[in-house]
């Protein structure tokens, strides 16, 4: 008598934590031996595999997603979901009652293949049974995990994803050659001025991409220059993610057992950097601007020391701060007043006359300043297309997402060739692009109607620094473009 064969799917999961479960193939081998002997067929299409990855949550396992799509298309193309154990399905009970009931409402059922669960409401308390048994024993392992990995932290051990720069080979940071000197350049472009956001800027447009593949944002460029791995540190919050609140009473911060990528004293200029420019862009910055801000705020340095002077305690003038922490010899105290006047007649007469000292500092599309190899950028993007023909000749592709495809590789590095050629322009031309893009600076800055935030936002968007001479009584302003 001919036996009706049944479609069913194969669902494999494999997680991290567990040494004594089958392999993703022992499991795949023992599925289609149950399904030969109940009348199943396991096509290959319909075995979804997620490696390495905890069950406690559904929307982490894109393979599993992508099957329960699959199952509720009308009508459902297979009739089961075979695993090996319920924990493969899920260690959430919560999670698992409702995909199960998903499924059911098509018609589609989940089977055990090692727990045989007999017909009727008994079977149904069974499996309820060997599904809380499953979530507790995840969450007891969570807790013998993080044990675990908190020893590991103690010994200075990797014990997440290798951080940019990174790779992890034996359980220990390795230097990248690749991305290592990317993450040197974003220290060295922080330290020379640019903010966190024209840094991921800059990146984003040399098609450099973060660990997890993502475009850089003005925090993630922030986690890097707060990460003190890169100083041969770990950092590990036992209780959970830190979410960049590096003041957390939790955090361990020991000695690592890996190869420092940026030298302490680059690293401890750039904290000292980001906790002025916190202060400054503090949220409480702009309620208190009256007393707090003024136009030259951050811009003027002691011509002795190169400290910055800051706020005098009266309020009425600038004073060096290492002159009033004892650290400087010589005092450069001037009235607000006095030295306003000063830049905004220096900034005239330069822009008048052209002749002035300008920085031109590192952007996307100055090669010669960057450590970052565009040609090798351009390299990685021409591999692409091997992987794109290949992912066209599976079925994965279409002829039209493989068109898409290759123009959005080709717009990538007909971009980065632009970069890569564009020649410099002199001195000349630049200092009069700067005056151009400022022609209307010194009137805003006499307005009385302006905000000292408003001026102290403009000047920083064209001078560098602005150095105070007491002794002669002189300024110089540096500007940048």
């Amino acid at each position: 008598m001919n036996i009706e064969l049944k479609t069913a799917a194969a669902y494999i999961r494999v997680s991290t934590d567990n040494q004594t479960e089958l392999s993703p193939d022992s499991q795949i081998k023992e599925i289609r031996k149950y399904a030969k002997q109940h009348g199943y067929i396991v096509p290959n299409e319909y075995i979804f595999r997620d490696d390495g990855i905890s069950g406690r949550r559904a929307e982490k396992r894109p393979e599993f997603i992508r099957m329960i799509a699959i199952a509720k298309q009308k009508p459902a193309p297979f009739c089961a979901v075979l695993l090996w154990k319920f924990s493969r399905f899920a260690r959430n009970q919560e999670e698992s009652i409702f995909y199960k009931g998903m499924l059911s409402r098509n018609n589609v059922e989940v089977k055990s293949i090692s727990e045989p669960i007999l017909d009727g409401p008994f079977g149904s308390l069974i499996e309820r049974i060997i599904e809380w048994f499953d979530e507790f024993y995840s969450i007891n392992l969570s807790g013998e995990v993080k044990r675990g990995m908190t020893e590991r932290v103690e010994r200075g051990g990797a014990v997440s994803i290798p951080a940019f720069g990174y790779d992890i080979v034996d359980k220990k940071y390795v230097v990248n050659p690749e991305t290592a000197p990317i993450v040197r350049q974003i220290y060295a472009d922080y330290l020379s001025g640019m903010g966190a956001l024209q840094i991921a800027h800059k990146l984003n447009d040399l098609g450099v991409r973060t660990t997890r593949g993502n475009l850089w944002e003005n925090r993630t460029v922030d986690y890097i220059l707060r990460n003190p791995v890169y100083i041969g540190k770990i950092r590990w919050n036992p209780n959970g993610r830190t979410r960049r609140n590096y003041d957390d009473p939790n955090i361990m911060i020991v000695d690592g057992q890996h190869e420092p990528i940026i030298d302490e004293d680059s690293f401890n200029k750039v904290q000292a950097v980001y906790e002025v420019n916190q202060k400054r862009h503090a949220r409480y910055a702009h309620d208190t601007g009256k007393k707090y801000m003024y136009m030259l705020h951050g811009l003027v340095k002691c011509s002795d020391c190169g400290a910055s002077l800051s706020m005098s305690a009266k309020g009425q003038g600038l004073q060096c701060i290492r002159y009033a922490k004892g650290q400087c010899k010589a005092s450069h105290y001037i009235s607000l007043n006095k030295i306003n006047e000063k830049v905004i007649r220096y900034i005239d007469v330069a822009f008048s006359t052209g002749v002035f000292d300008l920085v031109v500092k590192p952007t996307a599309t100055q090669q010669e300043t960057s450590q970052i190899d565009v040609e090798a950028l351009i390299e990685k993007e021409l591999k692409k297309y091997a992987r794109i023909k290949e992912a066209f000749e599976a079925g994965i592709y279409t002829v039209e997402e493989l068109r898409e495809s290759r123009e959005l590789i080709d717009e990538r590095i007909n971009a980065l060739q632009k970069q890569a050629v564009k020649p410099r322009q002199s001195q000349d031309a630049l200092r009069r692009k700067i005056i151009e893009q400022n022609k209307d600076a010194v009137q805003t800055l006499r307005d009385p109607s302006v905000s000292e935030q408003a001026k102290n936002d403009l000047l920083r968007s064209f001078v560098d620094k602005i150095v105070f001479d007491r002794e002669n009584s002189r300024i110089s302003v540096r500007f940048y473009i």
